[in-house]
């Protein structure tokens, strides 16, 4: 995780390291200074779009039943 940004903040205090395309060989392959710099930066706000959807990110079981994230099935 990475620190915030602006566009973000107002949604949650943490980020997923989000990468430009070309930085992908050096996720993939790079040091682990290279990986601990990704960490550090933040991704421009300006190039982050959200929009909010109706459906939620854990699906609902039976009354009483544990919730399951979306995509597993019990």
């Amino acid at each position: 995780m990475t620190e915030v940004n602006e566009a973000i903040k107002p949604l949650h205090d943490r980020m997923p390291v989000l990468l430009f395309e070309n930085d992908w060989d050096k996720w993939m392959t790079g040091s682990l200074d290279d990986l601990l710099a990704f960490q550090a930066r933040k991704f421009p706000d300006d190039l982050i779009e959200m929009e909010r959807t109706p459906e939620l990110w854990v699906k609902r079981k039976k009354e009483g039943v544990p919730a399951a994230p979306l995509g597993r099935q019990n």
